[in-house]
């Protein structure tokens, strides 16, 4: 019987490969070949188990179609928060409620006034703006709602490459990339650029778009005190110390910082940042998502405002949506520096909307 079986093991294809590990797994350690045993019985079992089987069944109490009714009329929902105390409800009540659309002048709906609004980011003050609105509606009906696509196949059409051009010119860069969300411009900007190994020096109060493009970039990190240019050249002045010392390559290194901090409103000293950036042979990755469209005496931003040439940044980051009303963001520099962002960034990350 054993003799047979082992002529029709034989015959199984790979089967002298098993018999060879078996025996020289059971020379080796027989415990192991008790144990893997152990486990092939243990899977066996559970695969002939018949997993379908109700093991409650018979023990369910079954109710009429009459008692079911009860119960659900019966039942009440437990509220998914306690009840305002009466101080939150004075508090809440005391919030004031805008009317109509939000604008830089709204109306209080409690008062009927208008008032100030500086709770918005609508710093030009386009929002509800009547020639704004008309050309849109002629944009929707000639485009549709957007092509939804990557901008290599079918989701670049002839108003995205005028705005990216018309940034361009505007700002007096090379080109410019458009992006379909102002959140994710900076962050997909940066690991486009920054990969592992090279050195990100940053403002510990950078907002936190700019954070996870750090983060995803895995580069090595290294933070200098909020605005504080002093502190941004002593770290640049040991990361240099360091690289010496132990002898390494020179890598890619990029200074990034907000021009308008989105925390607190500080302005970035941009000529003293310049002159660093050149000083110490670093790129500049700056985030003008708050000053583009805010200082400036056209709302150039930035470079406007200090008289410094946008050429001198590397790459230019700015959002659609805060300076110019709409949505999305843009990425302005070199040819160089777009064309390498079509190429690289995935298509998702560069939809057309």
């Amino acid at each position: 019987m054993l003799a047979q079986l082992e002529r029709t093991f034989s015959k199984v294809p790979g089967s002298a490969v098993i018999a060879r590990y078996v025996r020289s797994s059971h020379q080796d350690d027989p415990g192991q070949t008790v144990l893997e045993l152990i486990l092939i019985a243990f899977a066996v079992r559970t695969l002939m188990q018949s997993r379908s089987r109700d093991k409650s069944e018979g023990k369910l109490i079954k109710f009429s179609e009459k008692e079911i009714d009860e119960l659900v009329e019966e039942w009440t929902p437990e509220p998914l928060c306690a009840p305002l105390t009466e101080w939150e409800q004075r508090d809440l009540t005391s919030v004031p409620v805008i009317a109509g659309p939000n604008g830089p002048k709204p109306k209080i709906l409690s008062t009927g006034k208008a008032a100030v609004n500086l709770a918005s980011y609508n710093f030009a003050g386009l929002a509800g703006n009547e020639h704004i609105k008309e050309r849109a509606i002629e944009t929707l009906r000639k485009y549709g709602l957007g092509s939804c696509g990557p901008p290599g196949f079918y989701g670049t059409v002839d108003v995205h490459l005028e705005l990216e051009r018309d940034i361009a010119d505007f700002l007096g860069t090379e080109s410019a990339i458009l992006y379909s969300q102002g959140f994710i411009t900076i962050s997909s900007v940066i690991p486009a650029f920054c990969k592992r190994g090279d050195v990100i020096v940053a403002d510990r109060a950078v907002n936190f778009a700019i954070q996870k493009g750090i983060q995803i970039s895995r580069s090595t990190v290294r933070w200098y005190d909020h605005n504080d240019l002093k502190s941004l050249e002593d770290v640049l002045v040991s990361v240099e110390k360091d690289r010496r010392k132990r002898g390494a390559p020179v890598t890619r290194q990029f200074i990034i910082t907000e021009g308008i901090f989105e925390r607190d409103g500080e302005i970035v000293d941009l000529p003293k940042l310049i002159e660093l950036k050149h000083e110490y042979k670093y790129r500049l990755i700056l985030d003008e998502s708050i000053s583009f469209g805010s200082v400036g005496r056209t709302r150039r931003g930035l470079t406007e405002l200090y008289n410094v040439p946008a050429s001198q940044v590397d790459m230019l980051i700015g959002s659609v949506a805060n300076g110019l009303c709409s949505a999305g963001g843009f990425c302005a520099g070199s040819t160089i520096v777009t064309e390498h962002q079509v190429r690289l960034l995935p298509a998702s990350w560069l939809t057309r909307c």
